[in-house]
């Protein structure tokens, strides 16, 4: 890339002038490269055992969110009564009054 001798040498960035590194072109490399369908479940080594993906479509198909991945942490919801006492997440949680 040809610098501007009427610009400040500091005004030029060195690091753009190579186009083949530049983001945007290893980006739409990448992209030409990409064949089939990108969220395609792949079974490694076969079997029928439910992967991320299936259990992410089986998550999106049924409306049912798996809160597994929460378990075990701790509850920072501020109202703990709003569901009512059967609904509480932990029955030993102090009640917050709402």
């Amino acid at each position: 890339m040809a610098t501007d001798p009427n610009l400040a040498p500091e005004a030029h960035n060195n690091e753009q002038d190579d186009e083949q590194e530049q983001a945007q072109t290893v980006a739409d490399q990448a992209q030409a490269l990409r064949k089939g369908d990108p969220t395609a479940s792949i079974k490694v080594g076969g079997g029928d055992v439910q992967d991320l993906v299936d259990h992410m479509r089986d998550m999106e198909s049924s409306g049912r969110i798996d809160m597994g991945a929460y378990e075990g942490e701790e509850n920072m919801d501020d109202n703990e009564d709003k569901y009512g006492e059967a609904a509480k997440p932990d029955p030993d949680l102090p009640s917050d009054g709402s």
